[in-house]
């Protein structure tokens, strides 16, 4: 069963499904245009399974595969081993992809768990300083999905 979660607009209209198949693509496309970052992520050597979801569902609603640092697949979770599972309710994603994320709201987000990491080692990550800066460059890129 999958559950569409919406985004909306400063008019309310809805804008799109988070993480949904389109949504994850759009979020790849955007990934991959961001040189630096991918180039980071590349030099990094960075592999993952990723995948996005909300507290109250036994399995996340996006994947996105990355390779050496480029965005190789997006969409729906398909059921695959992952390295990283990221998890908050709807209404703090929907605030976040609203008002964006920046190191303090990550941070923050983390220490309340109201981002949820159910599998993946953050603290590693926190070791490496040029990639905490990429990928808080992937979170930032988030409000800019528009599909």
């Amino acid at each position: 069963m999958k559950i569409a979660w919406q985004v909306y607009g400063d008019e309310g209209e809805p804008m799109t499904e988070v993480f949904s198949e389109a949504w994850m693509r759009e979020y790849a496309r955007l990934w991959n245009a961001e040189q630096a970052m991918v180039r980071e992520l590349t030099r990094q050597r960075f592999n993952a399974a990723v995948g996005y979801g909300f507290l109250d569902q036994p399995t996340p609603r996006g994947l996105l595969l990355v390779v050496r640092g480029v965005a190789e697949q997006a969409g729906d979770y398909d059921g695959r081993e992952l390295d990283w599972d990221l998890r908050a309710s709807s209404a703090d994603w929907i605030e976040w992809l609203g008002q964006g994320f920046d190191l303090s709201r990550l941070l923050v987000a983390v220490g309340t768990q109201r981002l949820q990491i159910w599998k993946g080692d953050h603290k590693r990550i926190l070791r490496k300083p040029p990639l905490v800066g990429a990928l808080l460059r992937a979170f930032a890129l988030m409000p800019e999905v528009r599909v």
